[in-house]
């Protein structure tokens, strides 16, 4: 049992607790924590759980760091001292206080693709050789494979360094209003210079930026609500993900053109979906900019921190699809719940235009031009019913009332952060259902 267990010596406990603190903010990026805000606990909460798995919320953070006084030091619970000494470096919590208690730096794990390199004792003598006949031919070859097994050693520990160095992407400031301009940060900047046309940033709203090697700070204008999930990669593939979320008061109508990634147009109304004002007319969206006689779409959109399980719910939404008029052939409702690191959507489509369908439950996809879901085919410019319900990741899809998809999903969505309801044209949102399935709270949107 180590001292920090048993209680012994409770001041050097503390003390290793303060270098612990220090590796933590050196690690960071910001070696004074004093100077933290409470931006920085937040973050900092958010890269512990991505890097150890243990949620330690940023309260817990700043009692560890003092920045909440207490009347004794707060002393953390194990597991979440050794998912402090894991991010550090340390396997647990053990081995960063013996090397400290040793003052022996933390050797580099051997990877499993070397041998050490094993050299006969300096006293023990070459193997001599017999008279009038050379082994040379025999003792070259065996020192040469110890060169190479050096040289591979060497390697592979400037891989695994290379392989630490990897670039991670940060939010500054991940919440707000809309619009809202988000500050991304490059973490490992030193790497940076090794940069090429390569790496790109993809901020979730179709847009994206190259990366170069002169900054390590980018910003990105977002100006429809919802959840956003930027995404850092090198060469198409994804190395870090982080969200971007967007908040309402109350329900909110956003217009946008097709071919038009320039612009999206704000409309203003102020009671919708009260007293039966549940349709934006082509005049107030003609109002805001939109031509009408180009194709458009209508996002209803109302986001905001739910309280409600996205992996126990269930929705029911009673719409009306655009009937045809210029640009609006297939009369398309998309309908998507936002999630914590993922969505669920549906893509519903006039039955000749399945082509263009597309279903997501967390990480499970489904899409008409590869799969041909034809089950996504329905003709809502009538009216009609679309339903979710997941019971523990068992996701359940209707569609007037039929049961048209079944499976479960692996990615927890936990938390429901709001719903967006698009429409190709005009669109009629005529009721909206939300509860969890295990507490029954009631999404504040619906009516």
């Amino acid at each position: 049992m180590s001292i920090m267990e048993n209680g012994q010596d409770k001041a050097s406990t503390l003390d290793l607790l303060d270098h612990c603190c220090q590796l933590v903010a050196d690690t960071y990026g910001k070696p004074d924590s004093q100077e933290w805000t409470n931006s920085d606990f937040i973050r900092l909460s958010h890269i512990l759980y991505k890097k150890t798995q243990v949620q330690i919320s940023p309260n817990t953070l700043k009692r560890i760091f003092g920045k909440i006084k207490t009347d004794a030091r707060y002393y953390p619970q194990r597991a979440t001292r050794d998912a402090l000494a894991q991010y550090v470096g340390f396997p647990d919590w053990d081995k960063l206080i013996h090397a400290q208690s040793t003052q022996q730096p933390m050797r580099l794990p051997q990877r499993p693709d070397t041998q050490p390199v094993i050299l006969p004792p300096v006293d023990q003598p070459l193997p001599r050789l017999h008279a009038g006949k050379s082994k040379a031919h025999k003792i070259l070859p065996a020192i040469f494979a110890l060169i190479l097994i050096a040289v591979g050693a060497l390697l592979g520990f400037l891989f695994w360094q290379d392989k630490e160095a990897a670039i991670t992407l940060f939010c500054k400031n991940p919440e707000g209003d809309n619009p809202h301009s988000a500050v991304f940060v490059l973490r490992n900047f030193g790497s940076v210079s090794r940069l090429t046309n390569e790496y790109t940033i993809e901020y979730g709203d179709a847009d994206k930026t190259q990366l170069n090697a002169k900054d390590s700070v980018y910003s990105h204008y977002y100006e429809v609500p919802g959840r956003y999930f930027a995404v850092l990669k090198k060469a198409g593939i994804a190395l870090d993900t982080v969200p971007v979320f967007l908040h309402t008061s109350g329900w909110t109508a956003t217009a946008n053109m097709m071919y038009d990634t320039t612009r999206v147009y704000p409309i203003e109304a102020p009671n919708l979906f009260v007293k039966g004002y549940n349709s934006i007319s082509a005049r107030e969206i003609a109002r805001a900019g939109v031509d009408t006689n180009r194709t458009f779409f209508v996002n209803f959109i109302n986001t905001h921190l739910t309280g409600i399980d996205g992996d126990n719910f269930e929705l029911l939404v009673d719409v009306k699809a655009s009937p045809p008029r210029p640009g609006v052939r297939c009369s398309q409702v998309r309908l998507t719940v936002y999630g914590d690191s993922s969505s669920h959507m549906v893509d519903i489509m006039k039955p000749g235009c399945v082509h263009w369908s597309k279903l997501q439950f967390s990480e499970l996809h489904r899409d008409g031009r590869s799969e041909g879901p034809n089950f996504l085919g329905a003709d809502l410019t009538a009216g009609g019913t679309i339903a979710m319900k997941v019971v523990n990741r068992r996701a359940t899809l209707l569609i007037n009332d039929r049961v048209v998809y079944k499976n479960t999903y692996k990615k927890a969505l936990r938390h429901i952060y709001g719903l967006d309801i698009m429409f190709a044209g005009i669109g009629t949102v005529r009721s909206v259902r939300l509860k969890d399935l295990k507490t029954g709270k009631r999404f504040a949107g619906n009516f």
